[in-house]
């Protein structure tokens, strides 16, 4: 008899809960991870709204996350579906799946979706942001349903037939490396590789499998990017599965190029422990240079700029201390991989985080920093988001700018070693006190935006002198 895992248990526990609390929500398919069901309608319209809900690898610690189809104009939901819920931002670990369901309906009761105004779709990019070379592969076009009544037959049978083509859809994408390792077989065959003529399997080299591994990732990144400008994926789900992505192509491209350039493609536990940390850094450049231009494009919104802006931050901050053991060099590694050139917003972010050592700056020392990492990532993003707050001036919201300094002080009180009358603290409270004569929603002058801008560089500067100091 199978045993059952803890994971499956976990789920099958979420399921009996559901059942027991909420109406109208099911599995799609049998999956546990993927719910889907009605939590109101468009005002003024029969059109019915449905929330997907996908639990995450590592849940409960992470927090599911949720789209909302058809297409609505809500405040809470973006262009893409995403939702933006208190109760996912500031999840728990002994917080339930049902428990989001209830806070779903209870705020499209509260604050009612309207019919969603078509935009013009912006063109897909030329150049994909993965620094890899990308195969084209065909993608199924889902058919095209009306959503005429929530309660007539022909309404079941198309939201049946809608259900269908998702289902299949996303199945063809789970299934997208399994379908490219049969390509890959028919090319092999082609090209004269022999078989075994008892396990009817294919003799391949190491070298062969990576190339066939590498080409796999190139689809898939290939169905990650045409998913998300199709707006079939949520904006944090996108900035995850192309750091996931862009990390395997690069591991993969180096672990080729190893064997090409050697009679052994072994590579020692350590050699594997530099590339993994890596192609880490590699990925979270990456991924912050997509970030950036989404940002800047109005692409990705602020929640989700804030939220993965922090991610990327405390991610580079935890691989760089750990590459300074074993003697890194950052500008090496940038030279080497032409990073600068093929992400020059994500570099420029970067120099902005770490610092740059001048005789006027000072940069983050690695080599020394063994004390809470996270504040110190936390206190940059917080500093960094309030630079481009005020550089872009047109999103410079008094309520955004507060909460950023309110940060930002939190840290410094609770910081170590630094004292309690150090001048950015009270340079910190005046700016509180001139942006708190705003109105939340206002955006402030471009004046004060200019100069709370080189004052946010100067707090992050000094930020970074005191941890040489500590």
């Amino acid at each position: 008899m199978n045993k059952i895992s803890p994971d499956d248990f976990l789920l099958a526990n979420e399921m009996q809960l559901i059942f027991d609390k909420q109406m109208n929500f099911e599995p799609v398919r049998g999956n546990l991870k993927q719910w889907k069901g009605y939590v109101g309608t468009i005002e003024g319209t029969d059109i019915p709204i449905f929330a997907n809900i996908y639990v995450q690898d590592g849940f409960p610690e992470v927090p599911p996350f949720v789209d909302i189809t058809p297409k609505i104009n809500h405040p809470n939901v973006d262009d893409d579906g995403s939702l933006s819920l208190r109760i996912l931002v500031e999840w728990q670990a002994s917080f339930h799946i049902y428990q989001i369901i209830e806070d779903i309906k209870k705020l499209f009761e509260t604050v009612t979706a309207k019919t969603y105004k078509t935009k013009a779709k912006k063109a897909k990019r030329d150049e994909r942001h993965t620094g890899l070379t990308i195969s084209k592969i065909p993608i199924k076009e889902l058919p095209q349903v009306s959503l005429a009544s929530s309660s007539s037959p022909q309404m079941v049978a198309e939201k049946r037939n809608l259900d269908d083509s998702i289902v299949e859809y996303q199945s063809e994408i789970q299934n997208i490396s399994r379908e490219i390792e049969d390509e890959r077989e028919a090319l092999l065959k082609e090209g004269g590789i022999a078989f075994e003529a008892k396990s009817k399997e294919i003799t391949i080299s190491r070298e062969e499998d990576l190339q066939a591994e590498f080409v796999a990732i190139q689809g898939t990144l290939e169905v990650v990017e045409e998913k998300f400008e199709d707006g079939d994926m949520t904006n944090i789900e996108y900035l995850k599965l192309h750091k996931r992505y862009t990390k395997k192509g690069f591991i993969a491209e180096k672990q080729l190029n190893q064997v090409k350039t050697k009679s052994s493609g072994d590579m020692t536990k350590g050699d594997e422990r530099i590339l993994d940390l890596e192609a880490d850094l590699f990925a979270s450049i990456a991924t912050l240079n997509t970030l950036i231009e989404g940002y800047e494009d109005n692409e990705i919104e602020q929640i989700a700029y804030r939220k993965q802006l922090r991610a990327l931050i405390r991610a580079i901050f935890k691989t760089r201390l750990q590459l300074e053991k074993i003697g890194f060099n950052l500008e090496a590694f940038l030279r080497r991989e032409g990073i600068e050139k093929k992400y020059p917003k994500g570099i420029k972010q970067l120099r902005n985080a770490e610092g740059v050592e001048t005789t006027e700056s000072v940069s983050i020392p690695f080599d020394t920093l063994k004390k809470m990492p996270s504040k110190t990532a936390d206190f940059v993003s917080s500093a960094i988001e309030l630079i481009d707050l005020t550089r872009l001036k047109s999103v410079a919201r008094a309520d955004l700018l507060l909460a950023d300094i309110d940060e930002m002080l939190h840290i410094l009180k609770t910081f170590p070693s630094i004292p309690k009358d150090h001048w950015a603290i009270d340079d910190m409270n005046n700016w509180k006190d001139i942006i708190s004569k705003y109105n939340p929603q206002d955006v402030i002058k471009e004046e004060d935006c200019e100069k709370l801008e080189f004052q946010a560089a100067r707090w992050l500067n000094d930020f970074r002198r005191l941890l040489k100091e500590l």
